[in-house]
């Protein structure tokens, strides 16, 4: 009985895992030299897509929460300084940050970083926490109540596929949140019950 139940899990995380992956944003950053812009495009839009471009003092120059399935956007970059500048799309998947420089003789992509969040699924009155933890670190999950007191903790070590399910279907009415801590930052989720 055990195996069953253990194949079911594995079998429904790599559905999920395949099902999250064919809606993952097809997205693609360029630099045109000769007008000296930026060409960003996304192809599919997952729930709370926004797009920022930051300069080296991380003041926001650009910021768009409204980015749809289809998006195209080209940045003129001839008038800005000389210097570091960082690109960010950030969805309910992922973050994925540029590293971009602009110099005299153009504009160099120097490094992309791409930060896997957590992954909140609620169902009857069950919350679902997934999340890849590639650097093997330690996550910490916590509830919180509205008044910001600790109602859960648990800390998670040595694992590649952190899996966990809180029950709240004894819960008090209320709000509650749900936060997930991993080598690359916190996640909040917050819940209504």
């Amino acid at each position: 009985m055990k195996k069953v139940l253990k194949f079911t899990v594995m079998a429904a995380l790599l559905f999920s895992t395949v099902t999250a992956m064919a809606n993952e944003p097809k997205m693609s950053l360029v630099a045109d030299n000769a007008a000296k812009s930026l060409i960003f495009r996304l192809d599919v839009k997952t729930k709370d897509t926004k797009i920022q471009f930051l300069d080296s003092e991380n003041n926001v120059i650009y910021y768009d929460n409204s980015v749809s399935k289809g998006f195209s956007k080209k940045f003129d970059l001839s008038k800005l300084e000389m210097g570091a500048y960082t690109f960010k799309m950030d969805d309910s998947l992922k973050l994925v940050t540029y590293t971009i420089i602009i110099e005299d003789k153009g504009i160099s992509i120097l490094e992309k970083t791409e930060m896997v969040k957590p992954v909140f699924r609620t169902k009857d009155g069950m919350v679902y926490i997934n999340l890849l933890n590639k650097e093997l670190k330690n996550v910490d999950i916590k509830v919180y109540d509205s008044s910001e007191r600790l109602l859960f903790a648990e800390t998670l070590t040595d694992k590649l596929i952190v899996e966990k399910a809180i029950n709240f279907k004894k819960a008090f009415k209320g709000d509650y949140t749900i936060s997930v801590k991993d080598a690359n930052g916190v996640y909040l989720e917050n819940i209504s019950i």
